[in-house]
């Protein structure tokens, strides 16, 4: 995403693809925490104006985009106390301070989501996951006033009052199960979760029951809701034919109105129905593991579903 624009464009072969090639009309950006907070502290500018810049092309290619404040280790963002850091706190307001300015504060096609999957129970060192614990969840564990999702969020609202703000849900963004939206919530917000494992073993039925606890019922509720990111099934036991995987993608996200980024979509080749399965970042290079869709005989179609229902999208 950091290459230079095409002869004529206003932007780059990659986003080109994605808007030309497979109708897409969203791109999540993963921004460092720590590198941003780094050059905040030390008054640099080259991972910031690299990071505006790729965000001007897919504006001008006309994709909404979704900022993700990410303070994982490959987002370069530094152990503490042993761990990765599982709720923002002042280093993520820090980190926001340094990557927003007008033009993307003034941008209402920009969306910012507050702090890539949030762990109250990881955070606090209470119970063990996938448990919740929305009221740490919403302003920490008590011995840092900065600390929290709403109270994150509530300083980014003054910084940006124009832009959607979304809020990952707790575990991981692996549900929103119990959650009631507390009070003070910034007005303009969305929510996201993760459904990473959503299918249970080649049941649908225990699948959909699993959907609707973790997620289902909170968007029933009139929240607005999305899935910023997700995993095909990638065990053929799982999933046979990929029949619960074609159900989750046609028929229950579009009847719950929620919409969802395919996390390496595609990738590399964008015409093979190609999906990333994981990767890993051994020193300062990124491996990526390209899930093949006709690998041994197993139909990994996740990238071709989602081309299909976009292609439909655009049809239309």
């Amino acid at each position: 995403m950091t290459a230079p624009p095409l002869p004529g464009f206003p932007y780059n072969a990659s986003i080109y693809a994605m808007v030309h090639s497979w109708h897409a009309n969203t791109v999540r950006f993963q921004v460092s925490q720590g590198a941003l907070q780094y050059e905040y502290a030390h008054g640099l500018s080259a991972y910031t104006d690299m990071v505006r810049n790729a965000v001007a092309q897919a504006r001008a290619a006309g994709l909404i985009v979704i900022l993700s404040m990410q303070a994982e280790l490959y987002g370069c963002t530094p152990y503490r106390d042993g761990a990765m850091q599982k709720l923002p706190d002042g280093r993520t307001r820090a980190a926001w301070a340094q990557l927003l300015d007008p033009t993307l504060e003034q941008d209402p096609g920009v969306l910012l989501e507050v702090f890539n999957e949030p762990s109250a129970v990881r955070a606090c060192k209470v119970g063990r996951w996938p448990e919740t614990n929305w009221k740490d969840w919403a302003t920490g564990c008590g011995h840092d006033p900065r600390q929290g999702m709403l109270t994150t969020g509530q300083w980014l609202r003054a910084k940006a009052p124009r832009n959607v703000l979304l809020f990952d849900g707790d575990s991981y963004a692996y549900t929103f199960q119990g959650f009631v939206v507390p009070s003070g919530m910034p007005s303009n917000s969305a929510y996201t979760v993760h459904p990473f494992n959503y299918v249970i073993r080649g049941n649908k039925t225990r699948s959909i029951r699993n959907w609707n606890a973790r997620f289902g019922r909170f968007e029933r509720s009139g929240h607005a809701l999305l899935v910023t990111a997700w995993n095909e099934s990638f065990s053929c036991p799982k999933d046979p034919g990929q029949k619960i995987t074609d159900y989750f993608i046609q028929k229950y996200l579009p009847a719950h109105s929620m919409g969802m980024v395919g996390y390496g979509w595609d990738a590399p080749r964008h015409n093979s129905g190609y999906l990333v399965n994981s990767y890993s970042y051994p020193g300062n290079t990124a491996n990526y593991r390209v899930v093949d869709p006709n690998s041994s005989g197993c139909a990994h179609d996740g990238g071709k579903l989602l081309r299909r229902e976009f292609q439909a999208e655009a049809a239309q």
